[in-house]
Protein backbone atom coordinates (compact mmCIF):
# COMPACT_ATOMS: atom_id res chain seq x y z
CA UNK A 1 0.00 0.00 0.00
CA UNK A 2 2.81 2.40 1.22
CA UNK A 3 4.52 1.24 -2.32
CA UNK A 4 1.48 2.42 -4.25
CA UNK A 5 1.01 5.74 -2.62
CA UNK A 6 4.47 6.81 -2.83
CA UNK A 7 4.60 5.90 -6.55
CA UNK A 8 1.31 8.02 -6.91
CA UNK A 9 3.36 10.78 -5.51
CA UNK A 10 6.21 10.04 -7.40
CA UNK A 11 4.41 10.59 -11.21
CA UNK A 12 2.22 13.29 -9.92
CA UNK A 13 5.43 15.19 -8.48
CA UNK A 14 7.01 14.58 -11.88
CA UNK A 15 4.02 15.51 -14.19
CA UNK A 16 4.11 19.05 -12.06
CA UNK A 17 8.12 19.21 -12.60
CA UNK A 18 7.92 18.92 -16.58
CA UNK A 19 5.22 21.55 -16.57
CA UNK A 20 7.17 23.44 -14.39
CA UNK A 21 9.95 23.60 -16.28
CA UNK A 22 8.57 24.02 -19.54
CA UNK A 23 10.94 26.69 -21.67
CA UNK A 24 9.71 30.03 -21.97
CA UNK A 25 10.50 31.57 -25.07
CA UNK A 26 9.46 35.01 -26.81
CA UNK A 27 6.13 35.52 -28.64
CA UNK A 28 8.33 35.33 -32.46
CA UNK A 29 10.33 32.39 -31.11
CA UNK A 30 10.92 30.22 -34.64
CA UNK A 31 8.61 27.31 -35.21
CA UNK A 32 11.07 24.56 -34.18
CA UNK A 33 9.88 25.08 -30.47
CA UNK A 34 9.38 22.33 -28.57
CA UNK A 35 5.38 20.89 -26.99
CA UNK A 36 4.80 22.74 -24.33
CA UNK A 37 6.60 25.87 -24.34
CA UNK A 38 5.78 28.85 -22.79
CA UNK A 39 5.68 31.76 -25.87
CA UNK A 40 5.55 34.70 -23.66
CA UNK A 41 5.39 38.48 -24.30
CA UNK A 42 8.60 39.07 -23.32
CA UNK A 43 9.15 42.79 -24.71
CA UNK A 44 5.64 43.73 -23.20
CA UNK A 45 4.99 44.33 -27.28
CA UNK A 46 1.18 43.36 -26.51
CA UNK A 47 0.54 45.77 -23.18
CA UNK A 48 0.01 48.84 -25.26
CA UNK A 49 -2.50 47.16 -27.21
CA UNK A 50 -4.96 46.43 -24.28
CA UNK A 51 -8.26 49.08 -23.23
CA UNK A 52 -10.41 50.64 -25.34
CA UNK A 53 -10.20 51.83 -29.00
CA UNK A 54 -12.57 54.43 -30.72
CA UNK A 55 -12.97 55.27 -34.22
CA UNK A 56 -15.53 57.88 -35.12
CA UNK A 57 -15.73 59.61 -38.35
CA UNK A 58 -19.04 61.19 -39.55
CA UNK A 59 -22.28 59.00 -37.83
CA UNK A 60 -19.80 55.82 -37.25
CA UNK A 61 -18.27 54.83 -34.44
CA UNK A 62 -16.10 51.69 -34.50
CA UNK A 63 -15.08 50.37 -30.81
CA UNK A 64 -12.34 47.77 -29.66
CA UNK A 65 -11.55 46.49 -26.70
CA UNK A 66 -8.65 44.03 -25.97
CA UNK A 67 -6.80 42.66 -22.60
CA UNK A 68 -4.31 40.47 -22.57
CA UNK A 69 -3.83 37.39 -20.95
CA UNK A 70 -0.80 35.20 -19.68
CA UNK A 71 0.21 31.46 -20.51
CA UNK A 72 -3.29 30.18 -22.08
CA UNK A 73 -2.91 26.73 -23.81
CA UNK A 74 -3.69 26.43 -27.27
CA UNK A 75 -5.32 22.90 -26.34
CA UNK A 76 -2.55 21.18 -28.75
CA UNK A 77 1.07 22.34 -28.34
CA UNK A 78 1.42 25.37 -26.59
CA UNK A 79 0.92 28.12 -23.55
CA UNK A 80 1.19 31.61 -24.52
CA UNK A 81 0.44 35.57 -23.77
CA UNK A 82 -2.40 36.74 -26.23
CA UNK A 83 -4.94 39.71 -26.71
CA UNK A 84 -8.42 38.92 -26.90
CA UNK A 85 -11.72 40.98 -27.21
CA UNK A 86 -14.58 42.37 -28.47
CA UNK A 87 -15.80 44.98 -30.62
CA UNK A 88 -18.94 47.26 -32.36
CA UNK A 89 -19.48 48.99 -35.49
CA UNK A 90 -22.39 51.44 -35.46
CA UNK A 91 -23.52 53.71 -38.22
CA UNK A 92 -26.39 56.59 -38.32
CA UNK A 93 -27.76 55.42 -35.11
CA UNK A 94 -28.25 51.88 -35.83
CA UNK A 95 -26.02 48.96 -34.48
CA UNK A 96 -24.65 46.79 -37.38
CA UNK A 97 -22.63 44.32 -35.07
CA UNK A 98 -21.74 44.19 -31.85
CA UNK A 99 -19.91 40.83 -30.13
CA UNK A 100 -19.62 42.63 -26.53
CA UNK A 101 -22.44 40.55 -25.21
CA UNK A 102 -20.81 37.23 -26.24
CA UNK A 103 -17.65 36.98 -24.00
CA UNK A 104 -17.18 37.22 -20.35
CA UNK A 105 -14.19 37.38 -17.76
CA UNK A 106 -13.33 33.67 -18.06
CA UNK A 107 -10.86 32.40 -19.53
CA UNK A 108 -12.67 29.17 -20.93
CA UNK A 109 -14.79 31.64 -23.31
CA UNK A 110 -11.57 32.42 -25.38
CA UNK A 111 -12.78 30.55 -27.69
CA UNK A 112 -15.94 32.54 -28.31
CA UNK A 113 -14.29 35.64 -29.28
CA UNK A 114 -14.18 37.51 -32.63
CA UNK A 115 -11.11 39.52 -32.01
CA UNK A 116 -7.79 38.00 -30.84
CA UNK A 117 -4.44 36.67 -31.28
CA UNK A 118 -0.54 37.56 -30.60
CA UNK A 119 1.36 37.53 -33.98
CA UNK A 120 4.25 39.87 -33.92
CA UNK A 121 5.02 40.62 -37.37
CA UNK A 122 7.59 43.38 -39.05
CA UNK A 123 6.64 46.66 -40.70
CA UNK A 124 7.22 44.43 -44.49
CA UNK A 125 4.33 41.82 -44.06
CA UNK A 126 0.55 41.04 -44.54
CA UNK A 127 -0.08 44.95 -44.64
CA UNK A 128 2.77 46.46 -45.53
CA UNK A 129 3.85 49.33 -43.63
CA UNK A 130 5.79 52.38 -45.69
CA UNK A 131 6.09 54.96 -43.23
CA UNK A 132 6.82 52.33 -40.28
CA UNK A 133 10.26 52.45 -38.31
CA UNK A 134 12.96 49.96 -39.64
CA UNK A 135 12.21 47.98 -36.35
CA UNK A 136 8.58 48.67 -36.02
CA UNK A 137 6.54 45.85 -35.24
CA UNK A 138 2.85 45.61 -34.84
CA UNK A 139 0.69 42.50 -34.38
CA UNK A 140 -2.08 40.75 -36.43
CA UNK A 141 -5.23 39.14 -34.66
CA UNK A 142 -8.08 37.10 -36.48
CA UNK A 143 -10.97 39.43 -36.61
CA UNK A 144 -14.40 37.31 -37.26
CA UNK A 145 -18.01 37.96 -37.93
CA UNK A 146 -20.08 36.17 -35.39
CA UNK A 147 -22.64 35.56 -37.89
CA UNK A 148 -20.39 35.20 -41.24
CA UNK A 149 -17.90 32.83 -39.09
CA UNK A 150 -17.17 31.25 -42.70
CA UNK A 151 -14.82 34.25 -44.11
CA UNK A 152 -11.43 34.66 -43.04
CA UNK A 153 -10.29 38.16 -41.46
CA UNK A 154 -7.69 39.34 -39.88
CA UNK A 155 -6.81 42.77 -38.34
CA UNK A 156 -3.19 44.36 -38.08
CA UNK A 157 -3.00 47.24 -35.21
CA UNK A 158 -0.40 49.27 -35.45
CA UNK A 159 0.68 51.32 -31.90
CA UNK A 160 1.02 55.38 -32.95
CA UNK A 161 4.50 55.91 -31.09
CA UNK A 162 3.82 59.81 -31.82
CA UNK A 163 0.73 59.78 -30.64
CA UNK A 164 1.89 58.62 -26.59
CA UNK A 165 3.06 62.15 -25.72
CA UNK A 166 2.48 64.14 -23.50
CA UNK A 167 -0.92 66.31 -24.12
CA UNK A 168 -1.83 63.97 -27.10
CA UNK A 169 -4.00 60.96 -26.93
CA UNK A 170 -2.78 57.21 -27.44
CA UNK A 171 -3.57 56.38 -31.08
CA UNK A 172 -3.49 52.68 -33.45
CA UNK A 173 -4.29 52.06 -36.33
CA UNK A 174 -6.53 48.80 -37.14
CA UNK A 175 -6.31 47.23 -40.67
CA UNK A 176 -8.97 44.64 -41.48
CA UNK A 177 -8.54 42.96 -44.35
CA UNK A 178 -9.86 39.47 -45.96
CA UNK A 179 -7.79 36.33 -46.74
CA UNK A 180 -11.01 34.66 -48.01
CA UNK A 181 -13.39 31.73 -47.27
CA UNK A 182 -15.74 29.60 -48.73
CA UNK A 183 -19.32 30.81 -48.87
CA UNK A 184 -21.55 28.22 -48.15
CA UNK A 185 -24.18 28.95 -51.22
CA UNK A 186 -24.48 31.80 -53.91
CA UNK A 187 -26.43 33.91 -51.46
CA UNK A 188 -24.19 34.15 -48.25
CA UNK A 189 -22.73 37.63 -47.68
CA UNK A 190 -18.90 37.66 -48.87
CA UNK A 191 -18.23 40.31 -46.81
CA UNK A 192 -18.14 41.11 -42.74
CA UNK A 193 -20.21 43.69 -41.34
CA UNK A 194 -17.60 45.94 -40.43
CA UNK A 195 -15.92 47.61 -43.48
CA UNK A 196 -12.56 46.65 -44.71
CA UNK A 197 -9.59 49.38 -44.42
CA UNK A 198 -7.95 50.84 -42.12
CA UNK A 199 -9.17 52.38 -38.84
CA UNK A 200 -7.63 55.66 -36.82
CA UNK A 201 -8.50 54.90 -33.40
CA UNK A 202 -8.06 57.02 -30.01
CA UNK A 203 -7.82 55.08 -26.59
CA UNK A 204 -10.97 56.12 -24.63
Amino acid sequence: MKNIIYINLLVIGLTLSCKAQSPIVSLDAPTTTPSGAYLKDLNNELDKFEGTWIFTEGTITFTITLEKKEMVYDGFKYYSDELFGAYSYTTNGVEIVNTFPLITETETDLDNTNIGGNYIIPNNLYVACDDCAPDERRVKLYFSDPERPYLSVSTVLRYIQDGNVPGQDEQITATIFPHGGMLPDENSPSTIRVPYGEYLMVKE
